[in-house]
């Protein structure tokens, strides 16, 4: 279990940060610059950006296995399915449900940034489990 930590979880946060850079500087960045306006920031703290994306990683990677173990104890799940339905439940709640309404409650942001990063988000969750997955079955399973 401890490789699948010290393994998979850097490999995973270098995936999804680099992807994670991919949408929003170079896909989506003039979406977002001209629709979120003056309340971005012209230089991203990165720094702070990396320790929320270790702290997700870190947790998904704890989760999943609880979560795995669960589904595939009472519902029969396989992994890929179990990782699937859990990173997308967790890119919603880490992201679109927590994060993405409540800044569109707390700052003039239109709404459609919030469907267009946080859909992203959901996403980016089911790709983090289903990394994280393949590690998994490499040192678990």
């Amino acid at each position: 279990m401890l490789n699948y930590f010290l393994v998979g979880v850097p490999v995973t946060f270098l995936i999804i940060f680099s992807v994670g850079y991919v949408f929003h500087e170079i896909v989506a960045k003039k979406f977002f610059t001209e629709t979120i306006g003056p309340i971005e920031r012209e230089k991203y703290i990165v720094p702070l950006i990396a320790l929320a994306f270790i702290f997700y990683c870190l947790i998904q990677a704890y989760l999943l296995h609880i979560f795995y173990f669960f589904a595939h104890a009472s519902y029969g799940w396989g992994l890929t399915k179990t990782a699937l339905v859990f990173g997308l439940l967790m890119g919603f709640f880490w992201e679109a449900l927590q994060g993405g309404i409540i800044e569109v409650a707390t700052f003039k942001m239109p709404g459609k940034v919030f469907w267009v990063d946080s859909g992203y988000h959901v996403l980016e969750g089911a790709l983090t489990a289903l990394i994280l997955s393949y590690f998994y079955m490499i040192f678990v399973l």
